[in-house]
C-alpha cells in the first residue's frame, strides 16, 4: 500500500537545472553517495570520472572513490532533499 507522500512524489517532476540538465544521484562503490548535474546518465558518469581523475592527480594520497554506474538515477527535488537529510543524519 502506498502512502499519500509516495503518491505526491510520483507526480513530482524530475529536478532540472536552468540549462536543462538533470540531477543524478549515485552511490560510491564501497559506500557513500553524491550527486552530479548532467544531460544524460552516460554524461553524468563521464563527468564524475573526469572529476575523479583530476582529483587523483591533485591529491594522490587521498582515497580514490569509484561511482557505481548502476546506482545513477535522475531524481526529483524531494528525493534530492531526502538524500541530503540522510547524509546530514549520518554525519552527526
Amino acid at each position: 500500500m502506498y502512502s499519500q507522500n509516495d503518491k505526491d512524489m510520483a507526480k513530482e517532476k524530475l529536478y532540472r537545472s536552468v540549462n536543462g540538465e538533470y540531477l543524478y544521484l549515485f552511490n560510491w562503490i564501497g559506500g557513500g553517495f553524491n550527486d552530479v548535474w548532467a544531460p544524460s546518465k552516460r554524461e553524468a558518469y563521464a563527468k564524475v570520472m573526469r572529476e575523479r581523475r583530476e582529483s587523483a592527480k591533485k591529491y594522490p594520497t587521498h582515497v580514490k572513490l569509484t561511482p557505481d554506474y548502476k546506482s545513477m538515477r535522475k531524481c526529483t527535488y524531494s528525493e534530492y532533499q531526502a538524500q541530503n537529510r540522510m547524509g546530514w543524519m549520518m554525519s552527526m
